[in-house]
């Protein structure tokens, strides 16, 4: 129990239990796997969150199955981002990009026509394969010191580093800010987009916690995190896209970029609300959620009725095993990644199936377990000739649409 950032000792705010990581798939329904506790800490030094305990990133990332959606929700991210990072003289048409955890290499593909070059660096072979067979040129590898050493002697330094949603992703911070700190060029910027902890904490969103997330960070910890790898942080955006995310934008502290208002603006408003006593109610809103949930299966199934899983998501896997729902309550889980179909959820046993198979037989109620996607998916399935399912959603608070 001591932060990895500040090595101080941590105190225990939230515990969900045993589970398996969230996104290790199953191909049978008779394998077993191995679950893990999941226990976040606070740091009282530099109010880091941390998950206390942590599981290799070999066994997480080498045969990865979230492929990040081709969704117009992310597309308007994407250009907000863009246009943010543009308008902010943080990239132009001589930038080098590299992003850091790319995937299959969208928000690359994306930015393109606004800079010089861009590189996508990976871990999972398989997403890297896609990545290059879609024209973005992509580096399978974990980043660290070594792998931005590589990067430097063959690509040189890059004007800007992107880590969207991949930062929290690694037990130590450190081994990526030291990458960062020999790769980027004197006057480059890093963009480090992730959940924010006032968000997940202020809506009651427990589901964000797992393996993956090894980090929940803040305003404060992200200062304490960079300063201690000669950075600084100069502009903080807040978006909505995954439930209210944050996008630090840092430079070297030698660098000569000036710190902008906003930072101040957000630091001033996360130290009135992201207190002890929100942490506290967050454990407890999470079990009430958890309780409500549960109590409304039970209706639904009673009266006779169905329901499937809509999003075969990390963080839908979370929700399931803190409910402790299986397949025997919930039969499928609907999904429109093609690599999960067939697949069974860990530790629920759950069968992820198509969209069109869905449709054939749509059930009675589908829990949102992607409800950062709810506009997205309720037009989707109201377009296809389904005005009947319901949609259970289960945060901010559960509600049914």
């Amino acid at each position: 129990m001591q932060c990895r950032i500040c090595k101080e000792n941590t105190e225990e705010i939230f515990n969900l239990g045993d589970t398996p990581p969230a996104n290790s798939l199953m191909s049978s329904s008779l394998e077993t796997q191995q679950s893990y506790p999941l226990v976040l800490d606070l740091c009282p030094k530099c109010h880091n969150v941390q998950l206390r305990d942590c599981i290799s990133e070999e066994e997480l990332y080498k045969n990865y199955f979230y492929v990040t959606p081709d969704s117009p929700m992310l597309h308007k991210h994407y250009k907000y981002l863009n246009n943010y990072l543009k308008a902010s003289n943080y990239i132009n048409k001589n930038s080098f990009a590299l992003e850091v955890g790319s995937n299959i290499g969208l928000f690359l593909d994306f930015i393109k026509p606004e800079v010089s070059k861009v590189l996508g660096i990976d871990p999972a072979e398989n997403i890297c394969k896609m990545a290059i067979e879609s024209g973005v040129d992509t580096i399978c590898d974990f980043f660290d010191k070594d792998s931005a050493y590589k990067i430097e002697e063959e690509y040189g330094k890059p004007d800007i580093i992107i880590a969207r949603h991949c930062f929290a992703h690694n037990s130590d911070p450190h081994i990526l800010m030291k990458g960062v700190t020999n790769l980027l060029s004197a006057e480059g910027c890093v963009v480090i987009e992730n959940a924010y902890i006032l968000n997940t904490i202020e809506s009651n969103e427990f589901d964000q916690v797992y393996h993956e997330h090894m980090f929940y960070y803040s305003i404060r910890s992200m200062m304490f995190l960079l300063e201690m790898n000669g950075l600084k942080l100069i502009d903080v955006l807040i978006s909505l896209v995954h439930g209210g995310s944050i996008i630090f934008v840092a430079s070297h502290s030698s660098s000569k970029h000036q710190i902008n208002k906003s930072v101040a603006q957000y630091l001033s408003r996360e130290q009135l609300f992201l207190t002890n006593q929100a942490y506290r109610n967050f454990s407890e809103n999470s079990y009430k959620i958890r309780d409500q949930i549960k109590l409304l299966i039970e209706k639904i199934k009673n009266e006779g009725k169905t329901i499937y899983t809509y999003g075969a998501t990390a963080k839908g896997n979370t929700l399931l095993n803190f409910l402790e729902i299986t397949n025997k309550e919930i039969p499928f889980c609907v999904d429109s990644t093609k690599i999960k179909h067939g697949k069974y959820l860990p530790k629920s046993n759950i069968k992820i199936i198509s969209e069109d198979d869905a449709s054939l037989n749509p059930p009675d109620y589908f829990l949102l377990t992607a409800w950062n996607y709810q506009d997205e998916i309720i037009n989707k399935t109201r377009s296809s000739g389904n005005y009947s399912s319901k949609f259970i959603v289960p945060f901010p608070f559960v509600h049914v649409v």
